[in-house]
């Protein structure tokens, strides 16, 4: 399948229609749960998605082949998202501190039994900051110094959100396990 993206890329480098829509569906099989993440429907979901594709495509020159391209393209994705979402001015100026954010720890035998779907399906059920937040500290690895600086937020912000993010997941897990 690799000899096949790296056709396709050639072959968008070329603005070659067929190459665009067979890497499009390439990307779009292993890379939309990344939009899904970070928007609570699916066609919100979709059409960052799209843009963030329509970038990658106008950018394809640029690869350079540090990585792999999905690797690359998410990035695209995930920048995309977070342009969008920020533009929507979200977040509140709550804070919190390092004691009381122990206490939302979530211990593993909570979620074991719990499937892909069900888990998107929580996270997706997050308000919209929180969501943004709880995905790029679990899910891309950023700092709460990154997510600050990259959402115009306080790390306490951040913190905040990431905390209510791991509270709420932890009752929705409770009241699945308990139902």
């Amino acid at each position: 399948m690799e000899d096949n993206v790296e056709k396709y890329i050639e072959g968008c480098l070329q603005n070659d229609p067929r190459s665009q829509e067979l890497f499009y569906k390439h990307c779009f099989k292993d890379l939309l749960k990344i939009s899904l993440r970070y928007h609570s429907n699916y066609d919100d979901a979709v059409s960052s998605f799209n843009k963030a594709m329509m970038k990658a495509l106008t950018k394809l020159s640029q690869y350079r082949g540090d990585g792999t391209i999905l690797g690359w393209v998410a990035k695209i994705i995930t920048t995309t998202c977070l342009n969008e979402l920020r533009a929507k001015s979200l977040y509140t100026k709550r804070e919190i501190t390092e004691d009381i954010a122990d206490s939302f720890s979530i211990s593993p035998e909570v979620y074991k039994n719990t499937t892909e779907k069900e888990l998107l399906n929580i996270i997706c059920g997050l308000p919209d900051a929180t969501r943004i937040v709880f995905n790029l500290f679990t899910m891309e690895g950023f700092s709460h110094k990154e997510i600050a600086k990259e959402l115009k937020i306080s790390e306490g912000t951040s913190k905040w959100h990431l905390n209510n993010a791991r509270k709420m997941i932890k009752e929705k897990f409770y009241n699945l396990n308990n139902a």
